[in-house]
């Protein structure tokens, strides 16, 4: 069931912003509407670290960060946010390699250092609480720095509180899934909150 207050609760300027997106788009995207519904309680600063973790890696292509996204959020068993980043990534690493990663990312089509990766993901999303330093090991061995590991982890955290968030609020899922990655893919995630 879709919580209500995220239909109010919003300023002026962020009616009319809201207006204006669902007249574009067909409807307000469920993150845009709960990163803007109290903006200062959690919105203003979760946004940065959206930009930061999604948009902003220095060790990780724009493909393999939304396609780390969608795997978690594959593991947590989110539609909504599992959809959206996995069209995201066949946009930006193509459809083959995206499908067969989520199908069986084991047998899929990408290098060894990516499949070390998921499955320290898999592990930390789902079994957070039996991550040891032995599960770092296996991308030290492939060669990843500690920072580019750090990227990772902010990118399963990130992923890990707004996919709660997408099944607390029922978010609606996407009209067109294409038309959602490519606004993200030009713009970035700065613009999900919206200020007023």
């Amino acid at each position: 069931m879709r919580l209500q207050l995220l239909k109010n609760g919003y300023r002026l300027l962020q009616k009319v912003q809201l207006f204006i997106i669902k007249s574009m788009m067909g409807y307000v995207p469920g993150p845009v509407a709960v990163l803007t519904y109290r903006r200062n309680f959690f919105g203003k600063h979760y946004n940065p670290w959206l930009e930061q973790g999604l948009r902003k890696a220095k060790h990780w292509s724009v493909g393999e960060i939304e396609l780390f996204g969608a795997f978690v959020s594959k593991q947590n068993e989110c539609q909504f946010c599992t959809r959206d980043h996995h069209t995201m990534a066949q946009m930006s690493l193509g459809i083959d390699k995206a499908d067969a990663v989520m199908q069986d990312f084991e047998q899929a089509p990408v290098e060894e250092k990516i499949k070390t990766v998921l499955r320290f993901l898999q592990r930390l999303t789902v079994s957070p609480h039996e991550i040891s330093e032995a599960d770092i090991r296996p991308m030290k061995s492939q060669g990843l720095s500690d920072e580019a590991i750090e990227e990772v982890i902010h990118v399963c955290a990130i992923f890990c509180v707004i996919n709660r968030l997408a099944d607390a609020f029922d978010f609606e899922l996407s009209v067109d899934t294409h038309k959602t990655a490519r606004f993200l893919l030009k713009n970035g995630y700065a613009v999900t909150s919206l200020k007023g």
